[in-house]
């Protein structure tokens, strides 16, 4: 045999090798994301102490539901790759529970809404920090026009206006902002107004929030349920201004941020909240200062016999984004008045161990009139259309910087225990056709190899 033949069979039966391998395993079909979730009938309550730890759950299997970032290219969106979920239903509750990996808690961070119900309130998460796209530089003017702008740059006060400049592109910052520039250049911006923010990521500026050991955000989970009619085709939400029509430095905004994507839909949202609705007197600070029980802070009258934690009521249309309750904590109320309880009306529970946050919700299926227009009754024989996110806080996700659905998902109450048995295992024929084609590939390499050393 010639030293060229020699040479060039290693090289042959590699390729061949490596066909039959492709051609015998890769086009075997694997599991995808489902698009549908079933909730089970179950007879028995959820126990908010110890989530998931219900005997009903056993005979449920995880449903796996793929992320995406929310901000396309930002370091700090999209981290959640997924979330495993199950449902069940006991003729008066619906439980949904939520389980996804999470390497860093954000033990002890407030939610800033929370925090502003509460002076004394300390530690990280009581307002955002805005990182700066990496090689921006900044500058102050302080000419004529910007004679009235007083800016904090590395903690000194200064005359004029910040205008942070990227790849030709300029954006000057509202009157007394503040600015911090890290030895490595990086700039943050501190305090960040709604708005400014979208403008940041419109311009490019916006890098992501910035975290580090001492300072991060709550960890969030949130169930988007669409009201609207029809099947919704998108599950975004505006990156906006604080209000629907708000003039900022000269641009009107026209949605409000949070604010639904989907043309003429409507949708409730119930969001935990790792700094304000966990209910864990140790790493929860709203509840370490018992916020939730000071009517005189809140506004709000807390009764909660079980003393469970709660998921923040919220909806959201085309123009706004609202808090189902008459006090506005986090987003401006919905009514004025009428509404009482609504912001405990949902239940939760949430664990953290060995590395995944596992979350419970509890609702009612029916809700009370008053709710209704905001919240949807949940029977059977009805498809309802719902999407998830999830924020990692310590790693930087925070209110539009998170991970979420693509698309929303078909949610189904059935009136059986557990999903029937699988069916059995079938190959279709033209992956067994494909199947057999490797292994008969591999066959030949075999025999060349042996006429190939024969001679």
């Amino acid at each position: 045999m010639s030293k060229v033949v020699r040479k060039a069979t290693p090289i042959l039966l590699g390729f061949l090798i490596s066909l039959a391998l492709i051609l015998a395993f890769f086009n075997v079909p694997m599991a995808q994301t489902s698009s549908q979730i079933t909730v089970y009938k179950e007879v028995g309550s959820a126990n908010l102490k110890a989530p998931g730890t219900e005997s009903f759950w056993s005979k449920i299997p995880w449903t796996n539901i793929s992320l995406t970032a929310n901000i396309p290219n930002a370091p700090t969106s999209g981290l959640t790759k997924y979330v495993l979920v199950k449902a069940a239903w006991n003729g008066t509750d619906i439980i949904i529970l939520l389980k996804w990996y999470a390497p860093n808690p954000a033990f002890n961070a407030w939610s800033a809404a929370a925090a502003a119900l509460y002076p004394p309130a300390s530690g990280p998460g009581l307002f955002r920090i805005i990182e700066i796209t990496p090689g921006a530089k900044y500058t102050v003017n302080d000419n004529a026009t910007f004679a009235n702008y007083t800016s904090i740059v590395n903690g000194k006060t200064v005359s004029g206006r910040i205008f942070l400049s990227y790849d030709g592109i300029s954006v000057g910052l509202p009157n007394d902002s503040q600015i911090e520039v890290l030895s490595n250049g990086t700039i943050l911006l501190y305090h960040s107004l709604r708005p400014m923010e979208r403008i940041l990521y419109e311009s490019g500026l916006f890098y992501g929030y910035y975290t580090n050991s001492t300072w991060y955000y709550p960890d969030r989970a949130a169930m988007m349920w669409y009201m609207g009619s029809g099947t919704p085709s998108m599950d975004g939400m505006h990156i906006g201004g604080k209000y629907p029509g708000q003039v900022f430095d000269g641009e009107n905004f026209t949605y409000a941020g949070g604010a639904l994507k989907q043309p003429g839909g409507a949708a409730n949202i119930w969001m935990w909240v790792s700094g304000a609705t966990w209910n864990n007197a140790t790493y929860d600070p709203a509840f370490k200062v018992n916020l939730w029980e000071n009517e005189s802070l809140t506004g709000l009258p807390y009764t909660d016999p079980n003393d469970d934690g709660f998921a923040v009521p919220l909806y959201t249309n085309n123009t706004n984004m609202y808090e189902v309750d008459t006090a506005g904590i986090w987003y401006a109320p919905v009514q004025s008045s009428g509404l009482n309880g609504s912001l405990f009306f949902i239940k939760t529970g949430a664990t953290y161990q060995n590395g995944y946050w596992t979350l419970e919700f509890v609702r009612p299926l029916a809700v009370p009139s008053s709710y209704a227009k905001y919240m949807p009754n949940i029977t059977t024989g009805t498809t309802y259309y719902v999407a998830f996110a999830i924020w990692q806080g310590p790693l930087g996700e925070t209110l539009f910087d998170k991970s979420i659905t693509s698309a929303f998902l078909q949610l189904q109450l059935s009136t059986e225990s557990s999903p029937p048995p699988p069916p059995v295992l079938t190959i279709p024929p033209t992956v067994a056709d494909t199947t057999i084609a490797g292994v008969v590939i591999a066959i030949v390499a075999l025999i060349v190899i042996y006429v190939m050393y024969r001679k």
